[in-house]
């Protein structure tokens, strides 16, 4: 809607350079040419900057995955992740609870810490760049060197939420700027950590659900709270999924309502 007289007010476009970063001299990765509102997750470029970087390194795993899901932003997932950001604690996790959200349960976490400001690219790159220390399909890879790739490239954490704080020494001894990201649903599975997606020919799992060639985009708005829910399903689906105030539905949303999505 315009005023009597005036020219509608256009709204810029911006190229998947522009928002990267990346300008003609090339990206800016770290120092005090960062602007803060580069880092801080308030802003809609800065969110959409991350959800391209995470949806970019998804598509670019290799093997390749026949059933990523395309990543995009969560606000709940953002709002505990930059609680705990400005919890200033040096490479801890916070606990469980405090990453739960609704409909999703318990979220995963990835936390990097610097002490100069990074572009949220680098700290993204530094992330997948563990992906030289693992080995699709082994049951050797270990949570602690890789833990941060797979749970960026887990195949069905789709939402994701960051959050970013200045940690000054008002508050800790050595001061460090603070990056933490929470995925949901939750990935890394111990039992599953070597495969963190299903290996094949892109978009296999998702026909007519295919985005960039290379994600799906046929996601589920809830997560499975139970283990179980699956066999449960298969045998005693009514049980399961008929009354949807029951408590049994409600730990199994996504069996129940997304038979079809990927989940």
């Amino acid at each position: 809607m315009t005023s009597q007289g005036s020219s509608p007010v256009k709204k810029k476009s911006y190229t998947t350079r522009e928002v990267l970063g990346i300008g003609s001299s090339g990206p800016k990765l770290y120092g005090k040419a960062i602007a803060h509102r580069d880092l801080d997750t308030r802003y809609a470029n800065t969110k959409k900057k991350i959800v391209l970087i995470h949806n970019f390194y998804r598509a670019k795993v290799n093997p390749p995955a026949k059933n990523m899901l395309e990543m995009s932003w969560h606000k709940g997932a953002q709002e505990a992740a930059q609680k705990w950001a400005g919890a200033c604690q040096f490479l801890v996790h916070d606990k469980p609870i405090s990453r739960w959200v609704e409909d999703y349960g318990s979220c995963g976490q990835n936390i990097f810490i610097s002490n100069v400001e990074v572009d949220w690219m680098f700290v993204a790159k530094a992330w997948f760049m563990e992906n030289q220390n693992f080995t699709y399909g082994s049951t050797k890879n270990n949570a602690s060197v890789v833990g941060h790739y797979t749970q960026m490239v887990w195949y069905n954490s789709h939402r994701v939420g960051c959050g970013f704080k200045y940690c000054s020494k008002d508050v800790v001894s050595k001061p460090f700027f603070n990056y933490v990201c929470n995925y949901c649903p939750i990935g890394n599975h111990p039992k599953r950590l070597g495969r963190p997606y299903a290996a094949g020919k892109p978009c296999e799992k998702c026909p007519g659900h295919c985005k960039y060639k290379k994600l799906c985009t046929n996601s589920c708005p809830y997560s499975d709270l139970w283990v179980n829910c699956v066999d449960l399903n298969s045998t005693w689906h009514s049980w399961l999924c008929s009354d949807t105030e029951n408590a049994k539905h409600k730990a199994c949303q996504a069996t129940c309502k997304c038979p079809n999505a990927i989940r």
